[in-house]
């Protein structure tokens, strides 16, 4: 096909020529970076494990630019047709087949409203800009306590595929240039190493300002992950001529390598800024493994590196994409229908996924990745005539053999499913009016625990969207007035101004309430609006996620330089404004407090300084109001409320350590004048300690930590009578 075309371009410039062996660590590496994420899913440990995919990031750039050098090295051209034509290949097949999968199951687990917004998801990941479908609405990767999709690893699919639309360019682009300029091999590999160096420090410092300033959005970005596989680039560019160390050097470059990537793996947190600057510290864990190893021997370095050569790493690392693919559906999927944390949830999902992975491998991956499709056609007289189906054929086969028994699932429990009912067209609940009274409630909290089959809920926990966005206050979702670096959908990044702006009630009252605190307060905000319906007041909503109204001191990250500036703002905003009462909740973390205190420690911090802002808000001429956060529930009501469950499988059971905090608040206000509250608010969700996942016809939870509004708001009358006295 003509140049013209941009199918076959010649390079035309001189390069070293560019070696090629099978490199048995590089497999070792990916069982590392496999195995890092499907702990960190299925365990939540180590909390840095989706460095993985970071490592991931790094092998693919190093591996598919060598080939790309290596074709040019070898032929003088890169040809695009071929290129495009090996990956997908390479990642299209075993996709699809885990997202037809993947698809099937949720309809047969989940209701429709769920499974649809799986299915949405699905399209996007095909078209590989999953990344971008979770930055536009917000997904909180970290979030496991969030609904989650099990198609949202797919979005390091995208970053790659995206990548790689515009990277063979960049590389022929260099290479024309070196040809203009009549460069020799080392001169070659100089432009090259420029202009690779470049795209890494420009995706680099992109990366740093969107992370500080759309940490959401950066965590998905092409453009904030792009310096990653353009690093295992330059390392392929490097290792062209590459003689390298002597064995003893590689050894401590290797370990010492590895040993970051433990590090890292252990250390960074969910609330470490990332990508930039902190994946610095896997990226570069994973080139100095990759160039231990680069220019030696095969067998020589095959036996230093045992950990990486041995059968069980290179296996692990033979399936490691397949691995990845099936891990999270499964996780997802199983934890719907087994108790989380269960030994047999983990138990059944270790050898799903496994055995998915292994006949995914096997069936689809493999035979499809080595078949002659879309081979350059080479002309011969006695070639035999290979059967071109072999693949369809395969793929098809190992779709019925991983969808059977799902199908099979779906059978054997229609009976139960018919007698499940479903949450958005199910039996009418008993007593459904909204409770006015604690008496009241109790009753139909009472009700709920002894429920065999699901009402109509409302909000429909199968349609609550990403993070039970639907279902959660408009004040948090529509006006954006929960501020903070941890608030994707905060109206303004400023946490004041944002907060500046949320103003609800008349606007000409003489008496104003501020609303003071976390995402928890948040969840409380429609039922306090509701409480004071009718009022002559104004409500100042001032919330920052994860930010508690204490004075408790908190650690020196990025959000905590906000929340603290944002207190200081708040205390000035009580003192301007002339409050007649301040209503705070929140939910305790003892991972924020500056001190790392712990046990009896972190009790005594905590009163002390919920009493301290308690005493400020006192002092300052108004009420102060702390409402009792509820528990977490036992599960994500969009994952606990499915098919298979009945109410029973989703009553929490409220912990002990939850009634240790409660009496810690109370504790810290008991020492304050009449002025303070404590509102203990665990007999508004709870009976006996027992806390089902709906009251009358209303789903109580949006998400693991947050009510939804619906629930919020007929709190309403009980919360009227701790705010107005009555």
């Amino acid at each position: 096909m003509p140049p013209a075309l941009a199918v076959e371009t010649r390079s035309g410039a001189a390069l070293p020529a560019v070696g090629h062996q099978r490199r048995l660590d590089i497999e070792g590496l990916r069982a590392i970076a496999v195995v890092a994420v499907v702990l960190d899913h299925l365990f939540h440990w180590p909390q840095g494990g989706f460095v993985g995919v970071d490592i991931f990031f790094v092998i693919s750039g190093y591996l598919i630019s060598g080939i790309l050098l290596r074709e040019a090295s070898t032929t003088g051209r890169i040809s695009f047709r071929q290129f495009y034509v090996r990956r997908i290949k390479r990642i299209l097949p075993a996709a699809v087949v885990v997202l037809s999968v993947t698809v099937t199951a949720a309809y047969v687990v989940f209701y429709a409203g769920r499974a649809s917004s799986i299915a949405g998801d699905s399209l996007w990941a095909l078209l590989f800009s999953a990344n971008w479908r979770f930055a536009i609405l917000g997904t909180d990767y970290m979030n496991s306590g969030s609904s989650v999709s099990p198609i949202q690893h797919y979005w390091s699919l995208g970053v790659e595929e995206q990548f790689y639309i515009l990277w063979p360019w960049i590389i022929l682009g260099a290479l024309w240039l070196a040809r203009r300029l009549r460069a020799n091999s080392r001169g070659t590999v100089a432009i090259l190493t420029s202009v690779i160096a470049v795209s890494i420090f420009l995706s680099f410092a992109f990366a740093l300002w969107e992370t500080q300033t759309h940490h959401t959005v950066a965590y998905f970005s092409t453009f904030s992950r792009g310096w990653e596989l353009s690093a295992g680039a330059l390392l392929a560019v490097l290792t062209t001529s590459f003689k390298g160390f002597a064995q003893p050097v590689r050894a401590v470059l290797m370990w010492l390598g590895l040993t970051l990537l433990v590090v890292s793996s252990l250390f960074i947190s969910p609330e470490t800024p990332f990508p930039a600057p902190n994946a610095v510290y896997p990226v570069v864990g994973a080139c100095m493994v990759i160039l231990a190893g680069a220019g030696m021997q095969s067998d020589a370095h095959d036996r230093m590196a045992w950990i990486l050569t041995n059968p069980i790493s290179r296996y692990v690392g033979k399936i490691s994409y397949s691995l990845y693919l099936w891990h999270f559906p499964v996780i997802v999927i199983v934890g719907a229908l087994l108790p989380s944390g269960s030994k047999r949830y983990y138990v059944m999902a270790v050898a799903v996924m496994v055995l998915l992975s292994v006949c995914s491998f096997i069936l689809v991956e493999d035979p499809i990745r080595r078949s002659s499709f879309g081979a350059p056609r080479v002309r011969t007289q006695h070639r035999p005539r290979r059967r071109r189906s072999k693949p369809a054929v395969v793929a098809i086969f190992a779709a019925i053999l991983v969808a059977a028994p799902v199908t099979a699932s779906a059978t054997l429990g229609q009976q139960r499913t018919a007698d499940a009912g479903s949450p958005s067209g199910g039996v009418e609940s008993p007593k459904s009016m909204t409770a006015t009274t604690l008496t009241g409630r109790q009753e139909q909290l009472r009700a709920a625990l002894v429920a065999s089959q699901w009402p109509a809920l409302t909000p429909d926990p199968a349609g609550m969207g990403p993070d039970g966005a639907l279902a959660k206050p408009g004040e948090w979702t529509k006006d954006g007035c929960l501020g903070g670096e941890l608030s994707p959908l905060a109206h303004d990044k400023d946490v004041t101004r944002n907060a500046a702006r949320c103003v609800y009630g008349s606007e000409s009252a003489a008496k104003s309430i501020i609303v003071f605190g976390d995402s928890t307060t948040m969840s409380f905000v429609p039922g306090i609006r509701k409480a004071l319906e009718g009022q002559d007041v104004k409500i100042y909503v001032y919330t920052v996620a994860a930010c508690s109204p204490t004075l408790v001191p908190v650690g020196q990250d990025a959000s905590a330089d906000e929340c603290i500036r944002f207190k200081g703002w708040v205390q000035e905003e009580i003192k301007r404004l002339h409050p007649a009462t301040v209503v705070s909740s929140f939910l305790r973390n003892d991972g924020h407090l500056a001190s790392h205190a712990v046990g009896p420690a972190a009790d005594a911090e905590w009163q002390r300084n919920i009493a301290a802002m308690g005493d400020f808000v006192i002092r300052s001429g108004a009420r102060y109001v702390l409402l009792e956060a509820p528990a977490p529930a036992k599960a994500d009501p969009s994952l606990c409320i499915t098919r298979f469950s009945t109410p029973g499988d989703c009553v929490t059971q409220r912990a002990s350590n939850f009634d240790n905090t409660s009496e810690v608040e109370r504790r810290a206000l008991a020492g304050l004048s009449k002025s303070a509250l404590y509102v203990p608010t665990k007999d508004w969700f709870c009976v006996d300690g027992q806390c089902p996942a709906f009251i009358g016809n209303t789903a109580l939870y949006a998400d693991i930590n947050h009510i939804s509004a619906r629930a919020s708001e007929e709190l309403g009358p009980l919360i009227a009578g701790a705010l107005l006295g009555s």
